[in-house]
């Protein structure tokens, strides 16, 4: 069991390297190509929506995990071979499409879910799954670090060759999935009654993810990377540098959070960390000083991600076995899906008044957290 657990984690920090490339280097490349911040915005508002329709399709084809895994696999293998090969807008686009890229320097695939289910399938003991979920968290932001620190070391990347990068670490994603023995939900029985009260629980966690995701939508990396270039200038290596300690601080504080879950709860430990994240996000719109904005985004990174292992493992706990897979899914597709009116919207934010990007996402996020605690304080998990 523990060598699936660490087989589907690396695979996991494999394919956020990846999406951590070409988040940074994305609004850059679209820069280059003499495109204003309406129409960047509007280039990532189109990687919404091809990765949330690739989230929400593929767990639900009736072929096995193991197929959809690498069928996801094989899309994004063409759509970097793409980049590679060509340069220029057009290109850009086919691929956002063909692979349904994610920009927001999160790992938004629709392996994330089955990846997920699998785990906690094979991890049903309730501490056992608290820090299985925060190591495949910390490994995945493990790989977002390494994709940062490349950029900034390697001052000297073109553009080709980090997608080439991220096409060779993608054929590298497909080893471990090779020797993970992948659970099929059991079909429906036809007849069988729904579950109403999870469906209800099912919604009104699907209504709250999005809000948060909303919001986080205007602070992804691709949109941070972004705000830094608009505000102060930055080149691309020294964003890098900002990310890297970004996700430094990401991993350390994510394998505290599965500590933190068996002690305090899972819900807790979602909603305190996420509120002290969100109150020093709103500072940065208050400051004007590349040297403050920096700190207090370091600080938010301090709790900002501690809530996503507890949420992994609350959804894989709460929710019945056979149904986690397409809950993942739902899940995530709600997520990503908030996430398309988010760049467009930061865009022109960033074009008319761009101080007050990180405020908006703030007081929308910290909603969730209290919204989210109100309606689910109760589960004792």
């Amino acid at each position: 069991m523990k060598a699936q657990g660490f087989l589907l984690s690396t695979t996991r920090t494999l394919r956020s390297s990846v999406f951590t490339l070409l988040s940074i280097a994305a609004p850059f490349y679209l820069d280059a190509l003499n495109l204003n911040y309406i129409e960047i915005g509007l280039i990532l508002l189109l990687s919404a929506i091809s990765s949330t329709a690739f989230i929400y399709i593929i767990p639900r084809l009736k072929i096995t995990a193991v197929s959809k895994v690498f069928l996801t696999w094989g899309l994004l293998s063409v759509s970097l071979l793409i980049l590679v090969i060509n340069d220029g807008l057009l290109e850009f686009i086919i691929a956002l499409i063909i692979g349904g890229l994610s920009l927001t320097g999160k790992d938004m695939s629709p392996n994330t879910s089955i990846e997920q289910y699998t785990i906690g399938s094979y991890y049903p003991e309730q501490r056992e799954k608290n820090n299985q979920f925060a190591y495949y968290n910390f490994l995945s932001y493990g790989g977002n670090m390494a994709a940062s620190l490349a950029i900034f070391v390697f001052t000297g990347l073109t553009f080709r060759s980090i997608f080439m990068a991220g096409f060779v670490l993608t054929l590298l994603e497909a080893v471990p999935y090779l020797f993970v023995r992948f659970p099929n939900p059991k079909p429906k029985v036809k007849g069988q009654p729904p579950n109403l009260e999870e469906r209800k629980i099912v919604s009104r966690l699907t209504v709250l993810f999005g809000t948060d995701s909303f919001g986080g939508g205007f602070v992804n990396t691709s949109m941070l990377s972004l705000w830094f270039l608009a505000i102060y200038s930055l080149k691309i290596g020294e964003t890098g540098f900002i990310f890297v300690i970004v996700n430094l601080l990401t991993m350390l504080s994510v394998l505290i959070s599965g500590r933190l879950s068996t002690r305090i709860g899972l819900i807790r430990t979602m909603v305190s960390t996420h509120l002290i994240s969100n109150a020093f996000l709103i500072m940065m719109s208050f400051v004007h000083i590349l040297f403050l904005s920096e700190i207090f985004l370091f600080l938010r990174q301090t709790t900002s991600q501690m809530d996503v292992p507890a949420r992994d493992s609350f959804i894989n706990t709460i929710i019945e076995p056979d149904s986690r897979m397409y809950t993942n899914s739902r899940f995530l597709a709600a997520r990503n899906l908030s996430n398309v009116p988010s760049p467009a919207i930061g865009g022109l934010l960033i074009d008319f008044y761009p101080l007050v990007l990180p405020a908006v996402a703030g007081a929308i996020k910290s909603a969730y957290d209290v919204a989210l605690y109100a309606g689910f304080r109760k589960y004792k998990v």
